[in-house]
């Protein structure tokens, strides 16, 4: 009797939030600037400037000729999801003259992603806990070439630096709720397969403000922005951000 219980009210969750018979929708939207861009002022390069070139730009701000931000996070909050286990090849940040591409990389929850190293320089990514500062990994790579599989576990945001090229810097948000996606050029994003249901819908975006505090780029807060939307199933929900 309790286990046909527990199988009703498991069937009947899972009939409410559309986990069945393909009830899911789409979330697509855009992330804007509004107001004149402040000028991003490129780090001067003092070392390794064969391979590094002689300035650098942090990419904390990039937006397009419309004003679409690239490399915001927009994920929803609280939606657990399973995602399809991947290779850790599909996950890659490259290291190439100095500078992570991509900027930001959103992850599933419990996936790899790798590093490489494409520059014939030590780099040294060194990951942080971007809730509080601390160290979640710490990657040397010595030689061109070099790849190096990291997995994190705990969802959440890292901050990514070279030891060696403080300049350096990039993101990777680990999607525990496994509805996540980072914005494009054009600043558009898109999350497919969204179960109907009500949720709160979160952006985030690093912050552009920096400052050299003892020839080392500081950064400052993240800025992030929500809204309620409703999922319906086999309809794309419009939600808009601006940031300024």
């Amino acid at each position: 009797m309790k286990t046909i219980k527990a199988v009703t009210a498991l069937l009947a969750f899972a009939l409410s939030s559309g986990l069945v018979y393909g009830q899911t929708g789409a979330v697509q939207g855009t992330v804007k600037f509004s107001g004149t861009v402040p000028a991003m002022t490129p780090y001067k390069v003092t070392y390794n400037n064969n391979v590094c070139g002689s300035e650098a730009s942090l990419d904390r701000l990039v937006v397009s000729k419309d004003g679409g931000v690239e490399y915001a996070v927009v994920y929803i909050e609280g939606l657990k999801s399973k995602p399809e286990h991947v290779a850790a090849s599909k996950y890659v940040i490259d290291q190439k003259d100095c500078s992570y591409n991509p900027h930001v990389l959103v992850v599933d929850h419990g996936e790899s992603f790798t590093v490489a190293n494409n520059d014939p320089l030590f780099h040294n990514v060194h990951g942080y806990f971007a809730s509080n500062g601390e160290t979640a990994f710490n990657i040397a790579e010595p030689v061109k070439g070099m790849k190096f599989v990291q997995r994190v576990r705990k969802p959440g945001m890292y901050l990514m630096r070279c030891d060696v090229h403080p300049w350096m810097n990039a993101y990777v948000y680990v999607a525990g709720d496994g509805y996540a996606d980072a914005t494009n050029k054009e600043g558009e994003f898109t999350l497919k397969d969204v179960p109907a249901g009500k949720y709160k819908l979160v952006m985030w975006h690093e912050g552009w403000d920096t400052k050299d505090v003892g020839g080392k780029p500081e950064f400052s807060k993240s800025i992030e922005e929500t809204q309620e939307i409703t999922v319906v199933a086999g309809k794309t929900t419009t939600a808009d951000f601006t940031i300024k």
